[in-house]
């Protein structure tokens, strides 16, 4: 069995679906013991492949955008490699030529370029207009991330999914030392009480709601003492979102930038609540880690953050009313017991069986 897969989120700084197609493949390489894996990206990869069965192939021109890489120098890639299966990891696929048998698994993350086109960044945003539908309606298998997602898929495009393989949380997540945790935290010149927000300065992540709403309730008199910790990339479209970042600063706002796993897990476990004022997830992967470090969540309502969230987290409507009153109310709550951290076993087993059929077919 020969696999090829779109190793572009694992050539750059590894967030959101470079993680999941991380965890992924590091799974696979024990599930699929009969297999060669092809990694193709158009820079080096900055992560160690798991053994000597797995390749790196990395180069082409670069496009504008890697969604444009894709479908120009992929398929030749694995026509040479005789690819039996293709791993679609960020749902656009390769650009099947006639004569190419191949089988396409397609990973669907999310809707984002159909319910919220305008934040995303341009060039992306004309990739997925151009070929989602065409790429996820074609795929020999549709992978979705969540229950959530799925539902989605059907009732905006009537496409059924495949399968479901939800994301996982590895370690450093879970209860944290307090010893080890305050360090951390004096390291950061973070002092409690604070409530944290973990996302992309990017419209869809709805921080500035979140900011008009920390401060409403500071200039209240209702929280006072405590801070609002921003932890994320700088993203796009945020010129409004980083000046509202700077003027909230004597309010007790503070964006910490990128910060490394084990400096997360800790700001999860201290916090008094992690703050998920998102608009739309496909899933939400920092609401589950921030439950296995026994944080209290307090996020938006819809249903693929509910599938992360679990029952004990505040789930409000994602306004400045919503969250304002959601601060209360999240306070008012005791602090949960950690949630057993859920690997990424069952997620990468339902992979290695989808990958499995679609190369008996192929062949």
């Amino acid at each position: 069995m020969r696999i090829g897969i779109d190793a572009t989120p694992l050539s750059g700084r590894i967030t959101g679906i470079g993680r999941y197609v991380l965890q992924i493949i590091c799974e696979l390489d024990e599930k699929l013991p009969e297999a060669e894996f092809f990694l193709y990206s158009h820079t080096a990869l900055v992560v160690d492949l798991p053994s000597s069965r797995w390749v790196s192939r990395v180069g082409g021109w670069r496009f504008p955008s890697s969604y444009f890489w894709l479908k120009r120098y992929i398929s030749k890639h694995c026509e040479l490699d005789n690819i039996d299966v293709f791993w679609a990891s960020r749902t656009l696929a390769l650009h099947k030529r006639r004569n190419l048998k191949i089988k396409i698994l397609s990973t669907i993350y999310d809707l984002n370029y159909l319910l919220f086109p305008g934040s995303m960044p341009g060039l992306t945003r004309l990739a997925h207009r151009l070929w989602y539908v065409a790429d996820v309606s074609s795929a020999d298998a549709r992978v979705a991330i969540s229950a959530g997602t799925a539902s989605r898929l059907q009732k905006e495009l009537g496409i059924l999914t495949d399968a479901i393989a939800r994301p996982g949380v590895t370690s450093p997540f879970g209860p944290q030392d307090k010893a080890a945790s305050a360090a951390h935290l004096r390291d950061l010149g973070v002092e409690k009480p604070y409530f944290l927000a973990v996302g992309t300065l990017e419209p869809r992540k709805n921080l500035e709601t979140l900011l008009h709403a920390f401060v409403r309730g500071k200039q209240k008199g209702g929280l006072l003492g405590y801070q609002l910790l921003l932890v994320g990339a700088p993203g796009w479209k945020n010129r409004r979102l980083k000046g509202l970042l700077e003027e909230a600063k004597t309010q007790g706002v503070r964006w910490l930038g990128y910060v490394s796993d084990e400096q997360l897990a800790c700001l999860y476990a201290a916090a008094e609540a992690f703050v998920f004022p998102s608009r739309y997830e496909g899933f939400g992967i920092p609401a589950l880690e921030a439950r296995t470090c026994g944080a209290r969540v307090l996020a938006t309502d819809i249903p693929e953050i509910r599938e992360a969230g679990g029952e004990d987290a505040v789930y409000v409507p994602p306004t400045v009313e919503g969250f304002e009153a959601g601060f209360d109310t999240v306070l008012a709550r005791p602090r949960p017991a950690a949630c057993p951290a859920p690997g990424w076993h069952e997620a990468a087993e339902v992979m290695a069986a989808e990958l499995r059929r679609l190369a008996a077919l192929s062949g």
